[in-house]
């Protein structure tokens, strides 16, 4: 993640990028990337003649990609001199600008081939923006951003000393449509579901018994634009939903388990099931509710056929409330999660 930033707010939102997790690295974007003097012998006793006398002529004018020379355009003259970007603590500035000539010479070298390099994109960017002309050049350019209310952006905090790199690097993944890791299980990888997994969905589905008690997919086209809508509009506003749940050791889909506002779901593919996954990922589940949600409670609606299912709720704590969905015939149990001693949360 590459985070633009001028140098105003960078002194209201400093206090959390000092330290090991994340520190200030400056490069002025009116300026063009310089190497050291040590990079350009280990670069220039790299490359052939030919290609090093290419780069030489080059370099100064064509080191900046079609992304940069954009930013370049889209910025007025009052504004090119104060915006800076920032560098994750892991990626320094040497770093950036190595890696950046590094695509340069290795797109030259593999022109013929096909085999580029991607370089840096809108997608890898956020800009904290001070002002509302700031949020309209990152809109025009792709840009992710956010910022104080003032400033118009879809995703804003009241103050910037708010700010940590983790609401960051969701912003900048939900912009661009990429989903947000929930977290992790020993056996397991919770995540948000992309359009991408609808395919690994269906085959989900498809397993036997898995329908048994929860209602089919729709038709393609249908579950296309519902969960287009749902990423939209749970994901987006809630921060929470149903999600994807992935081995971790062959990465491969095996479940979906989360959160519909205060009800709790989950499914396993029969192969994994009676090996503790659903108790691994619930447990999970209901930690992330404790930690990041207001509700009391959580319920399951639970078929009393489904007497796996019904096991599993009973040990994770749930219990018959005695009331009834006539509409799906399904027991609802429920679950204090609040008022909770540290030794009986699993």
């Amino acid at each position: 993640m590459i985070i633009i930033i001028d140098e105003a707010s960078a002194k209201l939102a400093s206090f959390y990028y000092h330290g090991e997790i994340f520190k200030l690295q400056w490069r002025s974007v009116a300026g063009k990337a310089s190497m050291s003097e040590e990079l350009q012998e280990k670069l220039y006793g790299a490359l052939p003649g030919k290609l090093l006398d290419e780069l030489q002529k080059k370099l100064l004018d064509e080191l900046q990609d079609e992304f940069q020379e954009k930013l370049q355009e889209k910025l007025p003259d009052e504004l090119r001199e104060k915006l800076y970007v920032a560098l994750l603590a892991a990626e320094s500035i040497n770093d950036f600008t190595k890696t950046t000539i590094q695509e340069y010479a290795d797109n030259t070298a593999k022109a013929n081939t096909g085999n580029l390099i991607i370089p840096k994109a809108p997608a890898d960017c956020i800009w904290i923006v001070s002002n509302r002309k700031q949020k309209q050049i990152a809109d025009s350019l792709g840009i992710a951003s956010v910022g104080e209310p003032q400033c118009g952006t879809r995703y804003a905090v009241e103050s910037l000393a708010e700010l940590d790199i983790e609401y960051l690097e969701r912003v900048r993944r939900r912009y661009n449509h990429i989903p947000w890791d929930i977290g992790e299980t020993d056996r397991c990888l919770i995540r948000e579901l992309s359009l991408s997994d609808l395919p690994a969905l269906y085959e989900l589905y498809d397993k036997p018994g898995m329908t048994d008690f929860v209602e089919p997919l729709y038709d393609y086209e249908t579950e296309l634009e519902y969960q287009k809508a749902y990423i939209e509009n749970m994901y987006g506003f809630y921060e929470y939903g149903m999600w994807l749940v992935f081995s971790r050791e062959t990465g491969k889909l095996i479940g979906r388990a989360g959160l519909e506002h205060d009800e709790m779901g989950y499914m396993i593919a029969p192969e994994f099931q009676n090996q503790g996954y659903a108790t691994e990922v619930c447990r999970f589940i209901i930690d992330y509710a404790r930690e990041n949600t207001d509700f009391e409670e959580l319920y399951c609606r639970i078929d009393e056929r489904n007497e796996a299912s019904v096991r599993l709720a009973k040990k994770l704590g749930f219990t018959n409330s005695g009331h009834m969905d006539d509409d799906i015939h399904a027991s609802i149990y429920r679950k204090n999660i609040k008022n909770i001693k540290n030794n009986e949360k699993h």
